[in-house]
């Protein structure tokens, strides 16, 4: 059985750590023992659930009060931990890599993995520092899985920074599409009206979710369509997206419920998912609506345009409040039998693309093979799902 300690941030309900969490038995039934290390000052509101599933997680705060610099405790506490018998550490986190790295190579673990998860478009010093981190970190060994196009691209031109492609997951059997009686519970259960048209975003909120700008889309949109946007994410302290929608407003077309343990009830009592980000390195919460049965608005840019092109109805957008609006009175037009359709269709091509199964076999049989022909055989696999 081969030993991972994964490396992240903040164990949040979102991103790399949803997919550690329905994924732990095909690990398992792989051979590899999978632990968690959050590396930020809270260890985060998944971190109960990640133990309750069978993840040993452990919490290392990093960063000192001079933010450039680690804790001297977390030198000596993340040695230790390294050193106690891990075979592969796999580095999610963009801080702290190279120091990470350096820590575990020099606590013996034989294979470091790095995966950049966003488009990192870096400038001036801070780009010429992170192109030198991850020419460090290659030098030591590490190998950087890519996991979109998108991300692949950046990293070259940014970075010259080459990896091996690996493949997001999602769980294919949770999220689906409801039958008629689910989805007249979901929406009867968030209080949503027949005639009211249900849009909802899955994200917490940073500047790059641009949840302003679908917020500033809502007032472009007709009464007759009667809207209700669904906010499901952390949102920051102040609650900026609370105070735009009371300067548009909007309250009362605006829902915001905060970050949730369970999404699908409201992916099923919605007419449309939206992602307007101003980057991705590639969208899970996306995918998981096109399967639970929504059409797709995105905005056009890395990440998001690699679901486009794996799908055939996803409708790009610039990330403007205009184009946002435009599309979903695109969405609006269509029937639901319609837009169920080309759900099922768009649904059916993810399944295979972004199963469990392929994910973390394409991690295992590139970013963590011994075999130095590990990039052809995991571009191999890519190309074959």
């Amino acid at each position: 059985m081969k030993h991972v300690l994964h490396v992240l941030y903040s164990l949040e309900r979102s991103g790399m750590e949803m997919m550690l969490l329905n994924s732990h038995a095909e690990w398992r039934r792989r051979g590899y023992q999978c632990d968690v290390l959050a590396t930020a000052d809270a260890v985060g509101p998944l971190a109960e659930q990640m133990r309750a599933c069978g993840y040993a997680v452990h919490h290392i705060p990093f960063r000192s009060r001079l933010s450039l610099l680690p804790r001297l405790n977390f030198v000596r506490s993340f040695f230790r931990l390294c050193s106690s018998g891990y075979d592969i550490v796999h580095i999610h986190s963009e801080g702290g890599a190279p120091l990470f790295a350096v820590l575990a190579k020099l606590a013996g673990v034989e294979r470091i993995a790095v995966t950049p998860h966003g488009t990192f478009r870096f400038r001036g010093f801070l780009r010429f520092r992170k192109l030198c981190e991850r020419y460090f970190v290659r030098m030591l060994g590490g190998r950087y899985g890519m996991i979109s196009e998108g991300v692949s691209s950046c990293e070259w031109e940014r970075f010259r920074n080459k990896g091996i492609p690996i493949r997001n997951w999602f769980d294919v059997s949770h999220f689906r599409l409801p039958v008629p009686l689910e989805r007249g519970a979901a929406r009867k259960r968030l209080g949503a009206r027949p005639e009211n048209f249900v849009i909802v975003s899955v994200g917490n909120c940073s500047a790059i979710k641009n949840h302003e700008a679908i917020l500033s889309a809502i007032p472009l949109l007709p009464d007759s369509l009667q809207p209700l946007y669904v906010h499901i994410g952390r949102e920051e302290p102040s609650h900026p997206e609370q105070g735009l929608a009371e300067k548009l407003g909007i309250q009362g077309k605006v829902r915001f419920l905060g970050s949730q343990a369970e999404v699908l009830p409201y992916l099923w009592a919605a007419d449309v998912f939206v992602m307007p980000s101003l980057h991705e390195g590639l969208g899970v919460a996306a995918i998981e609506a096109i399967a639970s049965g929504l059409p797709l608005i995105c905005s056009k840019v890395d990440g998001l345009s690699d679901i486009a092109q794996a799908t055939e109805h996803t409708v790009l957008t610039e990330t403007t409040p205009e184009s946002i609006a435009e599309a979903i009175l695109r969405i609006a037009a269509l029937p639901y039998a319609e837009r169920r359709h080309r759900a099922l269709q768009d649904g059916r091509l993810l399944r295979e693309r972004f199963s469990i199964r392929n994910g973390v076999q394409s991690i295992i049989s590139g970013l963590y093979a011994e075999d130095p022909r590990s990039q052809l055989i995991s571009e191999q696999l890519w190309g074959q799902s």
